[in-house]
């Protein structure tokens, strides 16, 4: 006959072994585990016995670890779109916000908690393929943001979060569409940053005078960058385009390109008419009309 310790640990196992059965069906179904678990220990706590409260404390911690291991079961195959634990995590905060009793603290730990563990494991899948990160990024801060926009606006802890999401898009962003911009008009800003660098030592009248410098090769590089300027720019949009599968997104996307592009253009320009004042070259206004055009 099992003595009041066996029996205690025989139960204990027995909640063991079915929060390790429902990660190995479905790793994801740990954030409703931990959402559950979280708002029981908030309402409940103070109302059990202490072996339940003990038992509730040991199910959130090994939740947390299984969670943890979500990074693994991702990153097993290549990240396209969005990863499945962005708009299960919204459901169960809808969930969560509906039962809330008394005080939230629980709660909004357990938010903390969650969120951190799914911005880390995203970056983590994101450098799985380095060449596709940054569009990774963005389509799942962006789901994040578009999930949670309801919540975030009652749920102070769900703002932060929110807020944290729209600045990571941001600087995924960023980063994608210079590196596109860059792509088709490299000759172009490699010849900026060689100004740039030479007007450290010298005068802007001595840098026409430096090997590759001249008024020759500025016209043999802004012939070859601006040649075909319709096709390289829709290349430009194509490339954007490529692996997005968050179409919805590509809009925006593409307006935040081209405004990036003609701020360099620009900053190009009032370079360049330092070192070749007289040369003629595409004004930011017929660049301006020949992006609306397309």
């Amino acid at each position: 006959m099992l003595t009041g310790d066996a029996r205690w640990y025989s139960f204990q196992e027995d909640f063991y072994a079915i929060v390790d059965w429902a990660f190995k069906l479905d790793p994801l179904s740990c954030i409703p585990m931990h959402g559950i678990t979280d708002r029981y220990i908030a309402g409940q706590k103070t109302e059990v016995a202490g072996y339940v409260s003990v038992l509730l404390d040991d199910l959130e911690s090994r939740i947390t670890i299984l969670f943890s291991r979500v990074e693994k079961y991702e990153r097993n195959v290549k990240q396209v779109g969005v990863v499945p634990y962005i708009p299960r995590f919204s459901q169960l905060a809808a969930r969560m916000e509906q039962y809330i009793t008394g005080s939230r603290d629980l709660v909004d730990q357990a938010y903390t908690k969650i969120v951190t563990i799914m911005f880390v494991t995203l970056e983590k899948i994101a450098q799985v393929e380095p060449k596709y990160a940054d569009i990774v990024l963005l389509e799942n801060y962006a789901a994040f943001q578009h999930s949670l926009y309801d919540l975030a606006n009652v749920v102070p802890t769900l703002a932060k979060y929110y807020h944290q999401a729209s600045e990571a898009y941001e600087q995924a962003c960023s980063r994608h569409i210079n590196l596109v911009i860059y792509i088709h008009f490299e000759k172009l800003f490699q010849f900026a940053r060689k100004i740039e660098e030479q007007m450290y030592n010298m005068s802007p009248e001595e840098i026409a005078f430096q090997v590759g410098m001249s008024k020759v090769d500025f016209r043999k590089m802004l012939k070859s960058s601006l040649t075909g300027l319709d096709k390289t720019i829709t290349a430009m949009y194509r490339k954007l385009q490529k692996n997005m599968t968050a179409e919805e997104l590509l809009p925006s996307l593409w307006e935040k390109c081209k405004k990036e592009f003609l701020d360099k253009y620009t900053t190009f320009l009032k370079l360049i008419a330092k070192i070749y004042p007289n040369e003629t070259v595409t004004s930011v206004n017929e660049m301006r009309d020949i992006l609306a055009n397309l």
